[in-house]
């Protein structure tokens, strides 16, 4: 991860030097200046949408109930509505209670969606999407995200242990991210602002990933798979109860050769090898988590090393050259200890992370002359919390903590190695955060009740941040609930945003404000919607000033909002079937200079359909997702695409064996997601249809 390099006369920069709005930043810059241009779905597309949604509500009963109901397996809607979450309120409660608009992922969708990645996990999320740019992948959040940013105003959290690193506060869902989706027992996504809990980073969005436990697994889990463009992967995970030590263990790794093939036609030369980018999109991976638990203590330790290959001739690299590669480590050590007293639970936690990425880039200064570039970013630091949860007359339930977090390493390093030896970049800064909280659940009458959550965070590189959050929740009957939100969050400066750029001044924290409102209602007892409105206003964006770029450093910049609705039908049967659909419109879209942003598209549709074939044996599940046209940085257009995805699981084919297939991108669809600032390309174009197959054997149980 790095900024440009200084080479601003290399000839493969010249379509993005050409325009001073192409240096505005570097993952975390404000959308280019964009002409503001509305679009909708095609007429015909929107009476097929109402035909098939009208299908699939009249379908789904009688194939439901099509079953000896004796062989009926899975969970109703109602059983949903009583899964308890943590993430919303930092302590665990009813989703229906939660002060937030929340969705859980589970472990049995995960296995039915096929799912490789978190990244896959998020884009089945409604309101959600994920860019892609052959190095990282980034999350878009109701209609925002910055193409080639960090995922920086996500808070991205495992166990609830916090995993934006400590220089780029990036937080990494490709196969960059710390665990093996095999080893997740569920992910719980709280959309709206949680400063107010959490600090810095929980802007748009807090995803917290929850483990497997010892319990969930009762042995040893082989498992292995293939794929197309030469993919591999393979675990060993071991669940078990050892004394009186409840334990998870587990190992796997992935490698992937990637495109053998790539082309742009932006290097369409006989000087670039006529565009083509041929065996350098390779990628590998190695995940290993230990989880141990007794007598209310917790110890986890993960890690995560991960070494991708760059085929896009980024930051104007030398173009199919394989020595432009980026390897990022991640691993934490984490214990925790909770007891409870009476009518109070006492939590504490200490931690310590550390993060490096190693980059090294080769750049043709001149036909026959190549400068090789390194660059390298090391974080370290270590934290400490305590936190009270007690109620109050049997009523009342308060929450209440401190927080500590030492960065006490932002090490930031570039330089070349040949043909001369000289340093771009050679800075290491230390911080910390200090930030009491508190969060209470107030009973207002039987049916209303109020949730408000106030947190003060101290940062010497920007002073006190103080971050208010109250939720109104309110049940109109049993099946219907209403909940109006508002809330502010912030994101600090970063340490490569403070630090990397040479002359760089003072930066202020961005501050965010957001309104919404949900409604859900349950049809019946297989049948639910949910609709969103929501509003978000952002000042002081942290963004790129690039009137010259020799001169360019960080700057706080206008205003920025976004307005939008989301709605979804979710349906749920006895028998195992499964279904939602969704559409999220992003009505208002508004850059700081009044265009609409980059990246931003305004219609989302999402429909995950999975039936069982063979009562507890076999299911087909369809993972469709539609995403509406972008604007680029370029002030071009990216065109929409739907996508179709298949998954065909095997549950326990013989014993303590599962089998699943997979058919991501089914239709071959062509697409492309809008390229970064560090790009040549205007976009990125995505992977044609691949097949994949897994099989996981589970033995040594019970």
């Amino acid at each position: 991860m790095r900024f440009f390099p200084p080479y601003a006369n290399s000839p493969h920069l010249e379509r993005i030097s050409g325009d001073k709005d192409i240096f505005s930043s570097h993952r975390n810059l404000p959308p280019g200046k964009i002409s503001a241009r509305a679009s909708s779905i095609c007429p015909s597309m929107g009476k097929k949408a109402s035909g098939y949604l009208a299908a699939f509500l009249m379908l789904v009963p009688g194939l439901a109930f099509a079953q000896d109901p004796a062989d009926l397996t899975g969970r109703s809607l109602e059983d949903l509505m009583n899964v308890r979450v943590y993430s919303a309120s930092r302590y665990s409660q009813l989703i229906s209670e939660a002060p937030a608009s929340v969705t859980v992922i589970s472990r049995d969708q995960i296995e039915r969606g096929g799912y490789r990645t978190l990244a896959d996990i998020l884009r089945s999320v409604r309101g959600f999407y994920v860019s892609y740019d052959r190095q990282y992948s980034y999350l878009g959040v109701r209609g925002f995200s910055d193409s080639g940013d960090y995922n920086t105003r996500v808070l991205l959290m495992v166990d609830g242990h916090r995993m934006n690193d400590a220089i780029y506060e990036q937080a990494m869902i490709g196969t960059d991210f710390v665990l093996d989706v095999d080893t997740i027992e569920r992910v719980e996504i709280t959309r709206g602002p949680s400063s107010s809990l959490y600090g810095t980073n929980a802007v748009f969005a807090v995803v917290n990933v929850i483990t497997r436990k010892s319990s969930d697994i009762g042995g040893v889990e082989m498992a292995g798979g293939a794929g197309t463009l030469n993919s591999y992967r393979g675990r060993v995970t071991y669940g078990g109860t050892f004394a009186g030590i409840q334990a998870v263990l587990s190992g796997s790794f992935y490698g992937s050769l990637g495109n053998k093939r790539l082309y742009y036609p932006e290097y369409d030369s006989p000087q670039t090898n006529n565009g083509i980018a041929s065996h350098v999109d390779d990628d590998q991976a190695l995940n290993l988590l230990a989880t141990l638990s007794t007598h209310g203590f917790q110890f986890q330790a993960a890690y995560v090393d991960r070494e991708k290959g760059d085929p896009t001739g980024s930051f104007g690299d030398k173009f199919n050259s394989p020595m432009n590669r980026e390897r990022d480590a991640h691993g934490y050590l984490d214990l925790r200890y909770e007891h409870t007293v009476g009518e109070t639970t006492l939590v504490t936690r200490t931690y310590y992370d550390r993060y490096s990425n190693d980059g090294k880039f080769l750049v043709e200064l001149a036909p026959g002359t190549d400068n090789l570039n390194r660059d390298f970013g090391r974080g370290e630091n270590w934290g400490a919390e305590f936190q009270a949860i007690s109620t109050f007359l049997q009523r009342y339930k308060v929450v209440s903590g401190f927080e500590y977090r030492n960065d006490f390493r932002q090490e930031l390093i570039n330089y070349d190695t040949a043909p001369v030896l000289s340093y771009y970049t050679k800075s290491d800064h230390s911080s910390f955060v200090a930030a009491p909280y508190v969060e209470a659940e107030i009973p207002l009458t039987s049916r209303l009740s109020l949730a408000p959550s106030l947190r003060a965070d101290y940062n010497p590189r920007v002073g006190w941040m103080c971050s208010p959050r109250a939720s109104l929740n309110y049940s109109f009957t049993e099946r219907s609930r209403a909940k109006l939100i508002y809330g502010e969050s912030f994101r600090s400066p970063n340490a490569y945003e403070l630090y990397y750029l040479e002359g760089q001044k003072p930066l202020r924290s961005e501050r965010i404000a957001t309104w919404e409102a949900d409604v859900d209602h349950e049809l019946n007892s297989h049948i639910g919607v949910s609709v969103s409105l929501f509003r978000n206003h952002a000042r002081d964006f942290i963004a790129m000033d690039a009137d010259d770029y020799a001169d360019s450093t960080f700057v706080n910049e206008g205003k920025q909002s976004l307005a939008g609705v989301e709605a979804e039908v979710r349906g749920r049967w006895t028998n195992g079937m499964a279904g939602t659909l969704s559409y999220s419109n992003t009505f208002e879209q508004k850059d700081v200079d009044g265009a609409t942003p980059e990246n931003s598209p305004k219609h989302i549709a999402k429909l995950y359909l999975s039936v069982p074939l063979i009562s507890r044996k076999l299911f087909a599940t369809a993972d469709t997702q539609y995403i509406g046209h972008r604007m680029t940085i370029h002030d071009e257009r990216v065109s929409s695409y739907a996508i179709v995805n298949l998954t065909l699981l095997g549950k326990h084919l013989a014993k303590g064996l599962d089998l699943s297939f997979s058919v991501d991108n089914l239709l071959n669809k062509r697409y492309s997601d809008p390229a970064a600032q560090q790009h040549l390309q205007n976009a990125i174009q995505q992977d044609g249809r691949n097949l994949r197959g897994k099989l996981v054997w589970t033995f040594g149980g019970k």
